[in-house]
This record gives structure tokens, sequence and C-alpha cells, in this order.
């Protein structure tokens, strides 16, 4: 029997919740005697964003700003700095350990990720309108193994990855039930809240794209970048 990753599931939930933050409940860990796994609170009726704005697209703006919301929120809140590591730590070693990239352009990809003024607020680490649920008025965050602490633009950097990163629209069905145009006008929403109405959004899509780009590292392990993955990553990291 191996609890390690069960114990640090269930770790993480504890964390969550005691900062303030809504996440299924963590019970207990439970056993069938060869296998343990976590017991979590059931959350009925449950729907993420993405689905809720699949079956009720005239609520998109509605349900993005919800979102927005609880992203802001979740960026306010101070993180718990003895139970999650720093969100830095998960991309320099994506960087260390890509084999696509030479010496020279990982450094200045290092550069970059070291460049960005540090904080100690949460980061959900894989931020989008998929990983978040609501059910019976209340609010839930899932999907916490990325779960971190630092500057929020890493996580917006997610969202901006989720709604660009790919033009199929097959995989944009598949992964969040809704097409192209409204995952991009999911993110122009998004902006307009979590930024404010006077925000400049093309200043905005500038300033998060590359860290767009880093969460592209993820792929090597994954199959390889994806087609336009390495040109994306040269256009907003190594000029």
């Amino acid at each position: 029997i191996v609890p390690a990753i069960p114990e640090r599931e269930l770790e993480v939930a504890w964390a969550v919740t005691d900062m303030g933050l809504n996440t299924p409940k963590g019970l207990r860990l439970v056993t069938d005697g060869k296998r343990i796994g976590v017991e979590f609170e059931r959350i009925t009726e449950k729907r993420s964003f993405s689905r809720a704005i699949s079956q009720e697209p005239e609520k998109l703006e509605e349900y993005t700003r919800q979102f927005a919301r609880m992203c802001l929120k979740l960026h306010s809140t101070p993180c718990n700095t003895k139970v999650f590591a720093p969100v830095t730590e998960r991309f320099l070693k994506a960087i260390n350990d890509n084999k696509t990239f030479n010496d020279a352009q990982k450094a200045k990809m290092t550069q970059f990720v070291n460049s960005i003024p540090p904080a100690r607020t949460c980061v959900h680490g894989d931020l989008h309108i998929g990983n978040a649920l609501m059910a019976n008025g209340q609010e839930y965050w899932i999907d916490l193994a990325d779960f971190a602490y630092g500057n929020p633009l890493f996580d917006i950097g997610m969202f901006y990855f989720v709604a660009f990163g790919t033009d199929d629209e097959a995989i944009c069905d598949k992964l969040f039930h809704i097409n192209r145009e409204q995952i991009h006008r999911s993110w122009d929403v998004f902006v307009d809240e979590y930024f404010g109405h006077d925000a400049d959004k093309e200043e905005i899509a500038r300033t998060i794209a590359p860290f767009a780009a880093l969460y592209m590292m993820f792929y090597e392990d994954r199959g390889g970048l994806l087609p336009g993955m390495k040109e994306f990553i040269q256009n907003q990291l190594l000029k």
C-alpha cells in the first residue's frame, strides 16, 4: 500500500478549505486492502462553468463574470506556504527538462520566469472555466493537483492558453463543451470583469501570452508539442 499520493490529495483539500476557498470536502482515506483513495463530499446537481455555458449560451456573460469573481477571490487569498510550493517551481523544472530548446533558449525562458514579481497569494495552477463548479448556489474549485502560491498572472496565462491555444473545434467541444467563438467571448468578458472595464484588452493579451507559452512546455511530456506551439513559444518568450 502506497498512501503518499492520496494523503497529499487529502492534505490539499483540507488546506484549501482552511483558507476559506470552496472545494469538495476531503473526508477521509479509504482502502480496499490493496489500494488507498480519498473519500470526498458528494456535490449533487453540479455543473462546471463551461458545461453551464454550453447548456445556457444566453448566460455566457453572466457565468463568465461569476467565474472571474471567483478568480479575484482566489487571487486575493493568502496561501499556506507551508503546504504549497511556489508556482514558479513547476515551470522552472519544465524548462530545465525540456528537450526541444537549446540551453541558451532555456536560459532566456528561465530569466522570464524569474523576472515575474513574486506573490504569496493562491494560484490554482490549471485555471479555466472547466475547473470550477456551481451547485445549489455554491461555487467550488476542482482539480487542485497543481495548486500553488505566486503571481496570479500564471493562472491567467492558463485561461488564455485554453482560449487561444488551439483552433481545433473538436478538441474545444470535447474538453469544454463550447465552440471557439464562445470561449473567445468568454475570455473577453473575463478580462472586462477581472481587470476592469477600462482595461486595454490588447495590452493584457500581450502581457498574458508569454504565460500561455509557458504552459505549452508541459506538452513535451504528453506526446510532444502540438503544431504551432514551438513557434508560439519562440514568438512569446524567445524574441
